[in-house]
């Protein structure tokens, strides 16, 4: 039936305004003049009575043609300055971002950087890498354009797991220690361990600010009992999943006699994706804590860095 409803441009233009409303609208179609707009704010209640089916499908036609242009644009950036993502970047970035790659794909980043960084990232690479990314590097101009492009699809991802050390520099450790958190749990190791061997007492302020859940064990009975009192029953036992009898315990009992009568652990196996996502959940809500000036609580006292092995 819809597909039987001829609409003219205007038509969809008044209908694209109703749904969206007209500040929206008016900012995705930003060529539109003055009276362009009137006349297509004039014309909506022309098309109020229009079936919803035809709505939709002007909707869905807005939608696809807008990501359509959006990932054309993209896709020009990309093909045109394929490692344009490359450019602010440290030189620990860098290091860290051609660590574990091939020695094609090192050369081929190594080529987009300046002679003198050039120089310092091979001396970070094991001697065997450092000679084949070598012999790569002056075999570069052989390598096929769509190999190129290819790998700086691979670097970009990459590159976007890495915390911004222009961000560390303007909000000092606590802040790197936040873009840590946003990074999933075994990246955040990975970066922590190659950042304890690249420079060791910046991992040490970071890790003063860095709270995972592997922490909690360390807090006391009075901030457990904060914590998870506030927290959904299902997520506490998701989050319980794997750990010691001995913590999963300690927190059932601070938790109020009517949670702990209705708490029941998660039996079988449990995707670790869902575990890990409910461990962030209480994370953050203890970092939302640490954020509270009203709190005098405090990660700094509970951090990896603050305790003797």
């Amino acid at each position: 039936m819809a597909d039987k409803i001829k609409l003219a441009g205007i038509d969809k233009a008044a209908i694209l305004f109703d749904i969206l409303g007209a500040r929206l609208a008016g900012q995705l179609f930003p060529n539109l003049n003055d009276e362009e707009i009137i006349a297509i704010r004039q014309h909506i209640s022309a098309v109020k009575n229009t079936p919803f089916e035809a709505k939709k499908l002007v909707l869905e036609e807005f939608y696809f043609s807008f990501m359509s242009k959006k990932f054309a644009a993209e896709s020009k950036e990309a093909t045109s300055q394929p490692f344009a993502f490359l450019e602010g970047m440290t030189e620990v970035q860098l290091a860290y971002l051609t660590r574990s790659e091939p020695t094609r794909s090192i050369s081929i980043l190594l080529a987009q950087v300046p002679l003198e960084m050039q120089g310092r990232l091979l001396q970070r690479l094991p001697i065997e890498i450092r000679t084949e990314a070598m012999i790569d590097l002056g075999k570069i101009k052989d390598v096929p354009l769509e190999a190129v492009l290819e790998v700086a699809a691979e670097f970009r991802e990459k590159a976007k797991q890495i915390p911004s050390h222009a961000e560390y520099q303007e909000g000092g450790s606590k802040a790197m220690a936040g873009l840590l958190g946003t990074m999933e749990a075994k990246e955040q190791q990975k970066f922590l361990d190659y950042l304890s061997q690249e420079d060791p007492e910046l991992a040490k302020e970071v890790k003063k600010h860095h709270f995972t859940f592997d922490n909690v064990p360390s807090l006391p009975d009075g901030i457990l009992r904060d914590i998870f009192n506030s927290l959904d029953l299902d997520d506490i036992a998701l989050a319980l999943k794997g750990q010691p009898q001995e913590l999963s315990d300690r927190i059932i009992e601070n938790l109020p006699q009517k949670k702990q009568a209705m708490y029941e652990p998660k039996e079988g196996p449990v995707s670790r994706k869902q575990v890990e996502a409910a461990q962030k959940k209480v994370v953050e809500f203890i970092l939302q804590m640490d954020a509270d000036p009203e709190n005098d609580f405090s990660i700094e006292e509970f951090a990896e860095a603050d305790f003797i092995e």
